[in-house]
């Protein structure tokens, strides 16, 4: 009866900052005089501890609370500070009149504790193009937080504290990323700029000469010539040389120096790129000491074809067995010994066949033109509504070369599926929404995204509400019209 006659305490919690100082405050009658009064704290392994007391004229203080606690005699009240992180918790007060009426309250304390310390963390620690999936933690020193991640100026989606990427791709994590944290009291702090390498390559093994090799593939004996090679790999590809598929000791780095060279020095040289995180290895090969039949010019390409001996009277080219396209992006030059293909398009792939003539007799040689290209013309085909229950098929049509690696996307969130078909198999109202298919190719490092709206699922049990009420206004409509003429009509007879 006096908890709910008399509350010292109001039912709800006080927010503090770390430092400050609180004061608990009664609602005591000042008039009346009490005899014993006692503040203690809630503890979850100890029970309730005792903070302070009033026993007559005698006040106690428990040496864990000495010189930051004080006690008013005449109405209760309790100040505290300056306050720690310890004092965040439950408060009680029982108070004990002259007349022995004993009077309770309680309060809860939260003590904020100042953000700081914001950090980012990956598990793993290393990733793998399109094989990894990156979990990133944000931790935060501090009461009560609030997380938030941008990638750049990009919002990221993220559960608190967490933030997900899977089949995670080479620029996704090159950021800045960063976390945010906040508390209700406190200025945001941020973390530090977080980047990710993530492991992809060998790709792209080009190699080049210094001086470069004229048609046929020879040069003059006694000459010096450089190697070059490159490679697209993170991280960087380790690079070994190789003569007629057999590896050059010592031989390693981007290039390979050939002095004096004679006629043991002919032959097939060959770049190695080995990345020693994605274990993958990739061979360039070179035809005689220097560069081979192909090279590349801005925006295209030149095809070289030339005698290892004799004179050359004519040259004629063939594409895929037939006449040369009459596209006005094939020419030929230097009297029909080069073939320039710019600017290259995908329809420049196919096989090359060089023919060359003189009095004598005639030769010719073959070379397939592999163009990467896309991922181009990419749509999404599906039924734009399904019924619920039945299954939804979408399928992302694109044209890209070599393959790219797919991934698709629900209102911006990424989903599992990582071919050209998602299916769901049982379709409920909650798959209404936005889909988006992506598209990435490795050899063009070209990306391309469509999207597609499923705009409803209707019940397969009737038509969906909006059709319902449509039916519905238009029964009362033709219903209002009947009464009306049959009224018009018994005017028109009276």
């Amino acid at each position: 009866k006096a908890l709910y006659q008399f509350n010292p305490l109001l039912l709800l919690s006080l927010l503090y900052n770390l430092g400050q100082n609180v004061t608990f405050k009664t609602q005591a009658d000042l008039e009346k005089s009490f005899i014993t009064i006692v503040w203690s704290k809630h503890s979850d392994e100890e029970g309730l501890q005792p903070i302070i007391s009033l026993a007559g004229a005698t006040v106690n203080v428990p040496e864990a609370y000495e010189g930051r606690v004080w006690l008013n005699r005449t109405n209760g009240r309790l100040k505290m500070g300056p306050t720690t992180a310890a004092d965040d918790g439950e408060y009680s007060v029982s108070m004990v009149d002259d007349k022995a009426v004993t009077q309770t309250g309680e309060r809860e304390l939260r003590v904020l504790v100042p953000v700081s310390s914001v950090l980012i963390a990956s598990s793993p620690l290393e990733a793998l193009e399109t094989n990894s999936t990156v979990v990133l933690n944000c931790s935060a020193l501090g009461s009560f937080l609030d997380f938030s991640w941008t990638n750049g100026t990009t919002p990221l989606l993220g559960d608190g504290k967490r933030t997900s990427i899977s089949n995670v791709n080479r620029w996704e994590l090159r950021g800045p990323i960063g976390c945010s944290a906040t508390n209700k009291l406190e200025k945001t702090m941020n973390s530090a700029p977080f980047n990710m390498s993530v492991h992809y390559g060998p790709e792209a093994v080009k190699m080049t000469s210094l001086p470069a090799v004229a048609a046929g593939g020879f040069v003059g004996r006694g000459s010096n010539m450089t190697l070059s090679c490159s490679a697209a790999s993170a991280p960087p590809a380790a690079l070994s040389w190789l003569h007629n598929g057999k590896a050059l000791p010592g031989k390693t780095g981007p290039t390979l120096v050939l002095s004096d060279l004679g006629l043991t020095q002919g032959g097939t040289y060959k770049c190695s790129a080995h990345n020693a995180k994605t274990l993958r290895t990739v061979d360039a090969p070179v035809t005689g000491p220097a560069a081979g039949q192909l090279a590349g010019v801005a925006g295209g390409v030149n095809l070289t074809c030339g005698a290892a001996a004799g004179e050359v009277a004519q040259w004629a080219w063939l594409k895929d067995g037939a006449a040369l396209p009459k596209d006005g992006r094939t020419t030929l030059l230097a009297n029909g010994s080069m073939l320039r293909l710019l600017p290259l398009a995908k329809e420049h792939r196919g096989v090359y066949t060089c023919i060359l003539k003189n009095a004598v007799n005639s030769v010719k040689a073959a070379y397939t033109l592999v163009v990467f290209y896309g991922p181009d013309s990419l749509t999404i085909r599906g039924e734009s509504a399904v019924e619920v229950n039945d299954a939804l098929t979408l399928t992302c049509s694109l044209d890209s070369n070599p393959t790219a690696a797919i991934k698709w996307r629900f209102n911006n969130t990424a989903r599992t599926e990582t071919t050209k078909v998602l299916t769901i198999a049982t379709v409920a109202y909650r798959d209404t929404g936005l889909y988006t298919c992506q598209a990435y190719n490795a050899k063009t490092q070209r990306n391309a995204s469509s999207t597609f709206m499923l705009s409803g699922a209707l019940d397969p049990e009737g038509l969906s509400g909006g059709a319902i009420a449509g039916i519905v206004i238009g029964v009362l409509a033709a219903v209002l019209l009947a009464v009306g003429a049959f009224i018009y009509c018994k005017r028109k007879q009276t």
